[in-house]
């Protein structure tokens, strides 16, 4: 923890400034350990060690974001489907186990590739319809549905490798734990 303040110089805008970057401080210690955590789980259980390559951790600005993403040889969901198959199953339980230990909202994204599906707007449909069963997974496993504060679908018009629009790990689902507002 870090020293807050003292004194007669140390006034309720310091003392809450120095909670904040505490509390900021925790969370990311908290995230890191969660990302940790799921990756060891992954890795360490044969059904799900094939795909663990396939799961990006990384912590932003905006808080813990959790990428599950498509390869060649495993996709999460068969195309055109929004039914997450066992494997990807298995992963967002595992998922929603870690985060729901978590504080902070969390947003849910689905993103396709930039392959060209029967119909206008089947991507935005299949994207945010993947979202959703992801959303149902991780509620299941854990993660209270009231913390969830946005599922979204955007398509194929945030690709994560804009150069290969048809790459497989553009079709991914996004797990986004934001970061808790600072004690007030």
């Amino acid at each position: 923890p870090l020293p807050l303040p003292s004194g007669p110089a140390a006034g309720p805008r310091q003392l809450a400034a120095a909670a904040a970057i505490a509390a900021a401080a925790g969370q990311r210690t908290a995230f890191a350990a969660a990302g940790a955590a799921l990756r060891k789980a992954l890795a360490a259980d044969p059904a799900l060690a094939a795909i663990a390559g396939q799961l990006a951790i990384d912590i932003t600005p905006r808080g813990l974001r959790i990428m599950l993403l498509d390869s060649k040889a495993h996709a999460m969901f068969a195309p055109g489907s929004t039914v997450p198959n066992a494997l990807a199953r298995q992963a967002l339980k595992r998922i929603g186990r870690v985060i729901g230990g978590l504080p902070g909202p969390v947003r849910i994204s689905g993103f396709t590739d930039a392959s060209a599906p029967s119909g206008p707007g089947a991507n935005w449909a299949l994207s945010a319809g993947r979202a959703n069963a992801a959303r149902a997974v991780l509620t299941a496993a854990g993660l209270k549905d009231a913390r969830v504060e946005a599922v979204t679908g955007h398509g194929s018009h945030d690709l994560l490798l804009p150069a290969q629009p048809l790459a497989a790990a553009n079709r991914r689902i996004s797990i986004l734990v934001l970061r808790a507002p600072p004690p007030r």
